[in-house]
């Protein structure tokens, strides 16, 4: 039997003595015995703690004991933690939440308010302060949304509503918001030094989005298109594509497309299989949503790395600023100056598409060469999806490290040792010098191909029923215990708007390019590396067909016509 402090009947705060050190009761959740002495005062752990006890659960070879000891914990408090990860990790990652407080009460209408302050986040983004008046006239329209009639935004309300998710409200100030933020000229010249003496050039990085016409070359009989910039559905052929690369070239992150398909017939089952991340949104936009995930997911691995980085930003609404974060140091442009001082958009983007439209080009010469009775629409219809995201993944790959670092230098990224380098900038001042030209097309033809879809849109503001469900989105109530895909698993119904859709070969047509292909080899002598590996897809091939085979064979001993 459990000896009894002695003190009164009930302990401190409510608790009854004769608890194991660390449990706690469930009147009071939020409090946690000190495990190194129990002497110790009680004390609440806030949400922020409890997020960085399970990032440093998730550390390699850390365990919950280690944790508990260094926290002056029992292990039962790391171990009751650990189970709520889901939910804390929601909570916290969304931002959703004053991370300081100790409890984690909602209001009467929680939908509202975390929609309100998905809202918020974005017009803070653009540069807006907004006043008191203002936010609670939001909030009287995603209630009436919802048809919450009853909803009143009163004065009470907004207050216990700010500190809930630990907003503070600007008072409407006329002109004096642009007078207060820095110009671009003085970023650069005060704060811009200050980053890149914190951090080395491998971990610092930029991120930017770009709009892209799949299928989009000019001078090849297929006519510039032109896509509704408001309203409507978006081209079929139309994805964003994110671009993230340091700042030395070293590290170009895997791309992320977003496409209108959420689960394109070309595509594999399993879409980790593709050399890029991919994701849908109704018009083939960014959203704050995807943008969390990809940053969150990112900040996870770094975190197992034990790595910290700087990732600089453009200032807009799907780049929110609230997103908390352990291994990342978000650092946003100055307003209005991305054209100027992003490095992405200083070459990077085009380069990449050149390459992209130069292997495009070079795919129909070589169609039209072996069938001239052909045009380039017709070609154009045997490419697929899963087509042109391999070759937007390798022209990502034929960007080069040095293309990358002289784009951070053009665009006022220069450490004080490396500031009389401007020769190399002034070579890079043409980014498509290092794209190969495909037959029968000019160097202006492909500056037009490149150009054709710069002024498409990325991202656009959220209607009442995208914040609502994006808000409601980022807070799940339960979540898996693996490591996150961009696509949904549950969404296993294949996409009707899908472009252009190509029939996958038969197993057939299969055998017979791979028998072509080893007879050409081995006439032109291209040695054993090719051979060998034709021999793999064969081999791969084969244990297709028999595994497809045991599977019919199954079928009919189940049922035998």
């Amino acid at each position: 039997m459990s000896a009894v402090p002695p003190n009164s009947a009930l302990g401190i705060g409510g608790y009854r003595p004769h608890l194991c050190c660390g449990d706690v009761a469930p009147a009071a959740p939020g409090i946690a015995w000190c495990g190194a002495n129990p002497d110790k005062m009680p004390r609440s752990l806030s949400l922020m703690e409890k997020v960085q006890i399970i990032r440093e659960c998730q550390r390699p070879g850390a365990t919950q004991s280690q944790v508990a000891a260094k926290w002056e914990l029992h292990r039962s408090v790391v171990c009751r933690i650990w189970q709520q990860k889901e939910k804390l990790l929601a909570d916290y990652e969304a931002g959703q939440s004053n991370g300081c407080r100790k409890r984690g009460r909602e209001g009467k209408a929680p939908a509202v308010d975390r929609a309100l302050f998905t809202w918020l986040k974005e017009k803070r983004a653009q540069g807006a302060m907004l006043a008191g008046p203002a936010v609670k006239e939001k909030a009287r329209q995603l209630a009436a949304s919802l048809g919450l009639n009853d909803f009143k935004a009163s004065d009470g309300w907004f207050t216990r509503w700010k500190k809930r998710f630990n907003v503070a409200c600007e008072k409407e100030q006329g002109g004096k918001q642009s007078a207060d933020k820095p110009t671009a000229e003085q970023w650069q010249c005060e704060k811009l030094p200050r980053l890149l003496e914190k951090f080395s050039l491998a971990d610092i990085y930029n991120a930017d989005e770009t709009g892209l016409y799949l299928k989009g070359l000019c001078g090849r009989g297929l006519g510039e298109k032109k896509e509704k910039q408001e309203g409507g559905n978006a081209s079929k052929d139309r994805v964003t594509v994110l671009v993230c690369a340091n700042m030395d070239g070293s590290d170009k992150r895997p791309l992320v497309m977003i496409g209108t398909s959420k689960r394109p017939r070309c595509f594999p089952v399993d879409f980790r299989k593709l050399p890029l991340n991919y994701v849908s949104s109704a018009n083939a936009w960014m959203t704050g949503e995807i943008f969390i995930k990809w940053l969150k997911k990112w900040d996870r691995q770094l975190c197992w790395q034990s790595r910290q980085i700087c990732l600089f930003l453009a200032n807009c609404s799907v780049h929110p600023q609230g997103v908390v974060l352990t291994n990342i140091q978000l650092e946003f442009l100055p307003p209005n100056a991305t054209s100027s001082m992003q490095p992405m958009a200083q070459g990077v983007i085009e380069n990449m598409k050149g390459h992209y439209r130069s292997k495009i080009a070079s795919r129909i010469n070589v169609a039209l060469d072996v069938d001239p009775s052909a045009d380039v629409q017709t070609v154009l219809k045997t490419v697929n999806l899963l087509d042109c995201v391999h070759l937007v993944a390798e022209a990502w790959q034929d960007v080069k490290p040095t293309t990358i670092s002289n784009c951070f230098r053009k665009g006022k990224f220069v450490v004080a040792e490396e500031g009389g380098r401007d020769e190399d900038i002034a070579e890079f001042d043409d980014p498509l010098n290092d794209v190969p030209l495909p037959g029968n097309m000019e160097k202006e033809d492909l500056v037009t191909a490149v150009a054709v879809d710069e002024d498409l849109l990325t991202f656009g503001e959220l209607t009442h029923e995208e914040l609502l469900r994006t808000a409601a989105a980022a807070r799940p109530e339960k979540r898996a215990c693996v490591d996150e895909t961009y696509h949904n698993a549950e969404d296993t119904q294949e996409s009707e708007d899908d472009f252009d859709e190509v029939p996958s070969p038969t197993n057939s047509e299969l055998l017979k390019a791979l028998n072509t292909l080893r007879h050409f080899s081995q006439l032109e002598g291209l040695g054993d590396r090719v051979y060998r590996s034709l021999w793999d897809i064969e081999s791969h091939l084969q244990n297709k067909i028999v595994t497809e085979k045991k599977q019919s064979k199954l079928t009919e001993f189940f049922h035998p016509k």
